[in-house]
């Protein structure tokens, strides 16, 4: 086989060239030229005029478009495929660069040999011709296809884009209108809404908490409502750390320096809706309130006072009376046979009755100043104090048992305030057995030092029947009553006082029924 023959078997396999009879291969492969070029040898660049049509006989030839990132590769030819085919019928400049990439042999049919071919052989040029068009007319169908269902993508595509337009309109409406409410809501709120992001940055304050802590400053929660007690900004974090909410009463900071006690509910905010968490805090003013409950107690006080006093006025006026009448009996029996040294006793013991009446009278003012520290013996202070209780009508038919713990070191604090915790709360469990009856009602007092010798421990209990269990965990820090007409100071009052000698007080029900108070003490008090 010739080298002629092989490169007519060649052509054969060539689309452009695929059809034509066997002798006008042999005379278009007369106009070939054979070119045998090395690996890496460029046949044309990307702009270069077009002149010359490539058919790889042996190797391959990338087709390649040059760019700063990089080169692109568009495709590759091997044997029996075409290069740069429209290069026979214009000069167009090359749309890429075409690169051997290996050793390779080419025919190559130039311009001007390819008008030579038709102009002797023009039935050659015109099947050329025609399979050229028919390769154009299918490239442009193809191409028309693919710009078809590009425009129908970017139809669909565009479609899409406005449903998600009309969704993402609809949905501004939705949060303007949200976002609206909201404002509307936290303006008209009576109390002071803050909200934070998780580090306690402030992001969002109603007028009301503007009002009571003035402007937000650096942004920090804690920085502008400060708190008297350090440990709250840590106790509020652990608790909305475990998605816990968080109540309590603090004293903070407001406008000018003046102290403010609030009550304060931290709620998390698990969702913001944008990935992330938040914070809400809310405040209650209860400044005025706690002054009105202060002044209410001191009432209260002097009132609990007043009623003992008369209790006990009346008890001794009972026998006063009786004395007083005797004297006089007695003064007016003997007349004047006695001697003048036993009339003068007898005018004196009239004269004492009269002043012991007076004294009764007084008995308001028989307690221990209110705020001075004394060192006092607990138990004999509570056994006095029981003596002193029992002739009132609320108390004086109900047993009261004590058991004196032994050893008892003597308690520093505040013997007035002690008092009054005790007197709440024997009078309150005497009004828990009001209208009982029965065999098993009473009071039992008890005190105990415990191990370590740096506390006591008080525990007054009642045969009554017990606190409701939903209001065991509110009684020392609501206003909570079991009494028709109690109004919840009294207990919050005892908290106060005990915890201001550093102290602490529990409740409980007892098994075999009534509740059962335990109080606390350090045997030194916690404030000086």
């Amino acid at each position: 086989m010739n080298l002629t023959d092989t490169g007519r078997i060649v052509l054969q396999h060539v689309d452009l060239f695929s059809g034509l009879p066997a002798d006008d291969l042999r005379e278009f492969h007369r106009y070939l030229e054979t070119r045998r070029v090395p690996k890496g040898t460029i046949l044309f660049n990307e702009g270069d005029d077009g002149d010359s049509l490539y058919v790889v006989r042996h190797g391959a030839v990338q087709i390649i478009k040059r760019r700063d990132e990089g080169d692109l590769l568009l495709a590759q030819r091997g044997p029996g495929e075409i290069i740069g085919e429209m290069a026979i019928v214009d000069s167009a400049p090359r749309f890429a660069t075409a690169v051997c990439q290996v050793d390779s042999e080419l025919f190559v049919l130039s311009r001007g040999q390819f008008h030579e071919v038709i102009q002797r052989r023009p039935e050659i040029a015109s099947r050329i011709l025609r399979v050229l068009a028919a390769r154009v007319r299918e490239t442009d169908n193809a191409d028309l296809q693919q710009l078809e269902r590009k425009n129908r993508d970017l139809e669909a595509a565009r479609d899409r884009l406005e449903h998600l337009l009309c969704e993402l309109e609809s949905s501004n409406r939705n949060l303007e209108a949200a976002l609206s409410y909201r404002d509307r809501a936290l303006a008209v709120a009576p109390y002071p809404v803050i909200v934070t992001d998780s580090q306690n940055q402030v992001r969002l304050i109603n007028p009301a908490a503007m009002a009571l802590f003035g402007p937000a400053g650096d942004g920090d929660l804690w920085s502008w409502v400060k708190p008297a007690d350090a440990t709250v900004p840590d106790s509020t974090d652990a608790a909305l750390q475990r998605n816990v909410t968080w109540k309590g009463e603090v004293e903070v900071t407001g406008q000018s320096g003046r102290a403010l006690i609030c009550k304060l509910v931290a709620a998390p905010i698990t969702d913001t809706g944008e990935g992330t968490t938040a914070r809400l805090w809310m405040f209650e003013d209860l400044t005025e309130m706690r002054l009105l409950e202060q002044q209410t107690l001191r009432r209260e006080h002097l009132a609990t006072k007043g009623e003992m006093a008369a209790e006990i006025a009346h008890e001794l006026n009972n026998f006063l009376a009786v004395l007083s009448g005797n004297a006089e009996l007695l003064t007016m029996t003997i007349g004047g046979s006695v001697p003048e040294k036993v009339q003068k006793r007898l005018h004196n013991m009239c004269e004492t009755i009269e002043r012991i009446k007076v004294f009764t009278d007084n008995l308001l003012h028989s307690r221990h100043p209110a705020g001075q520290k004394s060192t006092i013996n607990l138990n004999a202070f509570l056994d006095n104090q029981i003596a002193f209780l029992r002739p009132q009508k609320r108390i004086k038919k109900i047993p009261i048992h004590t058991e004196w713990g032994e050893g008892l070191p003597e308690l520093n604090c505040d013997a007035s305030a002690i008092q009054q915790v005790f007197y709440n709360l024997i009078l309150n469990a005497a009004d828990a057995l009001a209208g009982a009856t029965g065999s098993t009602i009473g009071v039992w007092v008890k005190t105990q030092n415990l191990p370590g010798g740096g506390k006591v421990r008080l525990t007054v209990a009642d045969s009554g029947p017990g606190i409701p269990d939903n209001l065991l965990p509110m009684l020392f820090k609501e206003r909570v009553s079991t009494k028709p007409t109690g109004h919840g100071f009294g207990l919050l009052t005892i908290a106060r006082i005990i915890a201001d000698h550093g102290g602490s007080i529990n409740v409980r029900n007892r098994a075999e029924g009534g509740a059962e108070f335990e109080v606390l003490l350090p045997v030194t008090s916690a404030t000086s």
